[in-house]
């Protein structure tokens, strides 16, 4: 039997029998070969009525070599006798090549895989369990959403792996698979590196917070804007350009905006209750802002936002620029080369920007301002709490505005306010209200008791104002009278009724 010429390598994961595939080395599969051969062999002599015989008895052809003929009991073998044998040993030899090559690809389907195809395989399946892990532990996406995602990706899996490592029929498949998991692969570390990001973003812009409700995504709460006057980091001093209370109902999907004047008369709680106008809590830290609003209008600032000019500017080129709303035609100060248009106008974030700071071109001055910042706030809003926005421009958003951005809500309650914003896309009602009150001039703490400016306290604006908080609070329903003021809708007059500006 010539074995010399012979590669062990095709003859390894047999199926012998009802066994399953082993490992075999050349010596035990040739053990395999000379019993069948046996078989066939002393079949061929019992025809003849001759004794059975061992094969190892045979003559054997080495590879370049003579016939080495070995003597039997019972005489010699002649040629006839060694050409039979031989055959027997060829259609042997021949079915099991056919039972190898018939069971293993019943075991595996192909043969053994390539050792890189291994390789790429098991680093697709890294990739795709840390990236399910991260999205997890973000927990963002509705559950059922997730579930969906999870599902699909391993019904591709189940397809894409499989031809990875033992490619398919048709010429190219396993070509196009590695290209296919490649792809995944790199889409299943974007996403691991969105999800760590965003979890990095959120720990790293969040403060300790006492006064947070216990659930952020039923309980109304109420959130202080500041925004400071200056450029660059959150971290650079300035004064409260922009003063805001957002009083939110997620229960009924309504949204206050309460604006109040940055020359408003206020007393400083943490300063025994001296005198100040509302912009230079600006220079004493939020935790004073907050203070002056919660004792002006009679409420508990659940959380507070503290922004500045960079920040508005990278959030609204993040999200890819808004539309809003002006009431008139101008040319701002801060931007000379640009006209805004009556109506609505796109505009990125350095347009938005000189947009609600502009004050000069306005008869009515600081008021149109104040309206402008609504009208802008407003249009951020809307677009920053679009599904199509939450899931394309979320992680850009965030890696914008770190170090621009400054908050008291916990990681935990944004992701859970993000994920009931995707799952329900909740149509929020927007109402705004400012408080009114007269010029004034009074010795105030911030310019060390002497003489300034301040805007006087109007008692019945702020009652008003008051009334408005607490109803969107209690889950009554605003509405807007002829004239445009935001009243509380009279239970008589039904509670369905909604109205947005």
């Amino acid at each position: 039997m010539a074995y010399d010429d012979w590669n062990p390598d095709d003859f390894l994961d047999f199926d012998y029998g009802d066994k399953g595939p082993k490992k075999q080395s050349k010596k035990e599969y040739r053990d395999q070969v000379d019993d069948a051969y046996n078989k066939e062999y002393n079949e061929y002599l019992a025809s003849r009525n001759q004794r059975p015989m061992d094969v190892h008895e045979l003559p054997v052809q080495g590879k370049g070599k003579k016939v080495k003929r070995k003597k039997r009991k019972g005489g010699n073998v002649n040629e006839s006798e060694l050409a039979a044998l031989r055959k027997a040993q060829q259609d042997a030899q021949d079915r099991y090549r056919s039972n190898y090559d018939k069971n293993y690809k019943r075991k595996t389907g192909k043969k053994k895989a390539p050792r890189p195809s291994v390789w790429l395989t098991r680093l697709y399946l890294i990739a795709f369990l840390v990236f399910a892990g991260s999205m997890a532990i973000m927990d963002v996406l509705p559950l059922v959403w997730f579930i969906a995602l999870i599902v699909l990706l391993i019904l591709i899996s189940a397809v894409v792996l499989p031809r990875v490592r033992h490619g398919g029929k048709k010429k190219g498949t396993r070509a196009l698979a590695v290209l296919s998991s490649l792809v995944l692969i790199f889409l299943y570390v974007m996403g691991t590196a969105y999800a760590l990001g965003t979890l990095s973003f959120l720990s790293s812009t969040s403060v300790h917070n006492e006064k947070s409700v216990a659930r952020i995504t039923k309980d109304p709460f109420n959130v202080v804007i500041t925004g400071i006057d200056v450029d660059g980091k959150i971290s650079e001093e300035g004064r409260s350009d922009v003063n805001m209370v957002l009083t939110v109902n997620p229960s009924t999907g309504q949204l206050l905006m309460t604006s109040i004047p940055r020359d408003y008369q206020i007393f400083l709680q943490d300063k025994d209750g001296a005198m100040d106008k509302l912009t230079h809590t600006g220079f004493y830290g939020v935790e004073s802002t907050m203070l002056a609003e919660e004792n002006l209008l009679g409420i508990v600032a659940n959380y507070y936002v503290k922004v500045n000019f960079t920040t508005v500017e990278k959030f609204i080129d993040a999200v890819g620029g808004v539309d809003v709303y002006s009431e008139y035609e101008f040319t701002p100060v801060k931007m000379k080369d640009w006209t805004v248009q009556e109506g609505v106008n796109h505009m990125n974030g350095k347009q938005a920007l000189a947009f609600a700071r502009e004050r000069k071109a306005f008869p009515s001055g600081d008021n149109q301002r104040i309206k402008n910042q609504q009208a802008v706030f407003e249009a951020l809003f809307k677009k920053a709490t679009s599904s199509k926005t939450m899931l394309l421009n979320y992680n850009n958003v965030l890696s914008e505005l770190k170090d621009y951005f400054e908050m008291s809500f916990s990681s935990r309650e944004i992701r859970s306010l993000v994920k009931r914003q995707i799952a329900k896309n909740i149509k929020w009602s927007i109402y705004k209200n400012t408080l009114t009150g007269g010029d004034d001039s009074q010795p105030l703490y911030g310019t060390g008791g002497q003489y300034a400016y301040v805007m006087s306290q109007d008692e019945k604006s702020i009652e008003h104002a008051k009334a408005l908080i607490q109803a969107v609070l209690a889950g009554e329903q605003l509405t807007k009278d002829d004239e445009g003021v935001v009243q509380v809708l009279a239970k008589e007059e039904g509670e369905g009724e909604e109205e947005s500006e």
